[in-house]
C-alpha cells in the first residue's frame, strides 16, 4: 500500500518537468510578477517590518520585568491563560502587521518566557494585517476613502480578537500538546539572556531582522509567481467559474468574485487588488470579500509564520484554524455591520503610485541590509584578533 506522503513525493516529482515547462512558456509574465513583489519587498515590506523586528529582539528579554495593574494581569492571565508580560507582544501586533507576531512570539519562546502551548495561543492573538496597509493602500489606494480603510480596518481587529479568544479554548482541550512538547519558562534561563551587554543584544538583533528580512523576500516572492502562474493557466477562472455554476448563481460578477478571493488565498495583495478591479459588484460584497481575505492572511503569508516559527512547537492546524475562522467572522461583521448601519462613503481622487518605478530608497535598503548581515561579522573577527596571542 501507498503511503501518502510517498505519493505526495512522486507528484511533485512529476510534476516537477511540468512547472519548469510552464515557467518557461510564461517567462514574461511571471519574471515581471518577481520583480513586483521584489519592489514591494524594498518599498514597503522591508521598511515597515524591519524596525518591529529589531524593537522585538530588544526588548523581549526585559518583559518579564514589566510591571502593570492588575486588573489587566487578571484579564490576560485567567481569560486568554498567557502570561501578563506578554500583552506588550499582543499589542505590538495590532500595530506591526504579518508576521512580526510570528516573530515576537518566537523570540519569546527562545527567552523561556512562554512554551508551547502558550506560543500557539499568542501565535492566534498577535498576527494581523498592517494598519497603513489596510487604510492606506487599501482603503485611500484602491477604493479612494480613508473612512473605508479604518472601516476595514476596525473588522479586521474586532473579528480577529474573537477569533483569538474560540481558538484559544481549543488550544486549552488540544489532546495534540505532549508533555515533552512543552518549555516551562525558568528564572535561570532568562536570567543568562538578561546578563548580556545591550551592545551584544541590539547587534544580535539587528542580525537576525536582516536575515529575516532576506527570508521574507523569499517568500513573497515565491508566492507572487505561484499566484501569477496560476492566474495565466486561468486556474483561478475556472474555479471561480466552477463555483459559479455550482450555486447556479448565473452572475458573472459572482465568478470575478470568487476568482479574485482565491488569488487572495494565495497572497493578499493580488487579491485586494483584483477585488476592488471588479465592475458592477455591490460595495458591501466588496468589503466583505476583502475581510474574508485579511482575516485568512494567504498562503504567502502562512509560509512565513511557519519558517519562522518551526521548533517551538506550536500547531500549525490550530493556527490555521484561526485564521480561517478571522476571515469567515471578518466577512460576516463587514456585512452585518453595513445591514444594520449604512453609511455614506466619499471618494477622493487619491493616484496611486505604478508598480514598478524607480526609487533611491531601494539602494538604501539594501546596503543597510547588507550592512546589518556583515557587521557582527566584523565585530566577531575584531574580537577574535583581540584575543590572539602574541
Amino acid at each position: 500500500m501507498i503511503n501518502s506522503k510517498d505519493l505526495l513525493k512522486k507528484i511533485l516529482l512529476y510534476a516537477f518537468p511540468i512547472i519548469a515547462f510552464m515557467l518557461c512558456l510564461f517567462a514574461e509574465e511571471t519574471s515581471l510578477a518577481a520583480k513586483k513583489a521584489l519592489y514591494l519587498c524594498l518599498d514597503v515590506v522591508i521598511p515597515s517590518l524591519f524596525p518591529f523586528f529589531v524593537l522585538s529582539g530588544i526588548i523581549t528579554p526585559y518583559m518579564s520585568a514589566l510591571s502593570c495593574p492588575n486588573i489587566l494581569k487578571r484579564i490576560i492571565e485567567k481569560v486568554l491563560k498567557l502570561p501578563y508580560y506578554s500583552i506588550i507582544i499582543i499589542l505590538l501586533g495590532f500595530i506591526s502587521g504579518y508576521p512580526n507576531g510570528a516573530k515576537m512570539t518566537k523570540d519569546m519562546f527562545n527567552e523561556g518566557l512562554i512554551d508551547s502551548r502558550q506560543a500557539t495561543k499568542l501565535l492566534t492573538a498577535t498576527n494581523y494585517c498592517s494598519p497603513l496597509f489596510i487604510v492606506g493602500t487599501v482603503g485611500a489606494g484602491l477604493f479612494k476613502s480613508l473612512k473605508l480603510g479604518l472601516f476595514l480596518l476596525l473588522i479586521h481587529w474586532v473579528s480577529g480578537v474573537l477569533s483569538a479568544y474560540i481558538t484559544g479554548k481549543i488550544v486549552n482541550y488540544d489532546k495534540g500538546f505532549q508533555p515533552n512538547n512543552l518549555v516551562v519558562p525558568t528564572k535561570s534561563r532568562r536570567s543568562v539572556k538578561q546578563s548580556k551587554p545591550f551592545s551584544v543584544q541590539l547587534t544580535s538583533s539587528i542580525e537576525s531582522a536582516a536575515i529575516l528580512c532576506v527570508k521574507l523576500t523569499g517568500f513573497i516572492t515565491f508566492f507572487a509567481v505561484a499566484s501569477e502562474l496560476l492566474s495565466q493557466l486561468s486556474v483561478f477562472t475556472f474555479l471561480g467559474k466552477g463555483l459559479s455554476i455550482l450555486f447556479d448563481t448565473g452572475s458573472e460578477n459572482f465568478s470575478e468574485l470568487i476568482t479574485a478571493v482565491f488569488k487572495g488565498v494565495i497572497e493578499i495583495t493580488s487579491g485586494a487588488q483584483a477585488v476592488s478591479q471588479i465592475k458592477g459588484m455591490q460595495l458591501n460584497m466588496q468589503l466583505a470579500a476583502i475581510s474574508l481575505i485579511f482575516g485568512f492572511a494567504g498562503f504567502s503569508a502562512h509560509s512565513q509564520i511557519i519558517g519562522i516559527m518551526n521548533g517551538t512547537g506550536a500547531k500549525y492546524r490550530i493556527f490555521f484554524l484561526a485564521k480561517l475562522l478571522h476571515g469567515v467572522l471578518g466577512c460576516l461583521l463587514t456585512l452585518t455591520t453595513i445591514y444594520l448601519m449604512p453609511m455614506t462613503v466619499e471618494t477622493a481622487t487619491i493616484g496611486v503610485m505604478p508598480a514598478i518605478t524607480w526609487s533611491w530608497g531601494r539602494p538604501i535598503i539594501v546596503l543597510a541590509l547588507l550592512a546589518s548581515l556583515l557587521a557582527p561579522s566584523f565585530k566577531d573577527n575584531a574580537k577574535s584578533r583581540k584575543s590572539r596571542p602574541y
